[in-house]
């Protein structure tokens, strides 16, 4: 119980903020629905890894949101440092971040 309600947490303070910013950002990019959707799906998978990483590292918790409040980090590479298999879905993301496309 107690675990599920600091992923909830986790959902509300990171994993949310950082979908928001890469949905728009994507948007923004006219990246197709499907990638945007990759995206979001690899996101939602990462959480239980996001959970653990802030449980057992609350200072990277405080120093990674600082960064891509700061605009010193990008909320994908922050994605693809917590959770490794979510680097196809944001390297296929990248190309219309960095407008280049497909």
């Amino acid at each position: 119980m107690l675990q599920e309600a600091f992923i909830l947490i986790v959902n509300f303070l990171i994993v949310d903020p950082l979908q928001a910013e890469l949905d728009r950002r994507l948007s923004e990019a006219r990246a197709p629905q499907a990638v945007i959707a990759d995206v979001r799906a690899c996101a939602d998978a990462a959480l239980p890894v996001l959970a653990d990483r802030v449980t057992g590292d609350p200072a990277w918790a405080a120093s990674t949101a600082l960064d891509v409040w700061l605009e010193r980090s990008a909320p994908e590479d922050v994605l693809v440092k917590a959770a490794p298999q979510c680097d196809g879905p944001v390297r296929a993301a990248k190309g219309y971040l960095q407008g280049q496309g497909v």
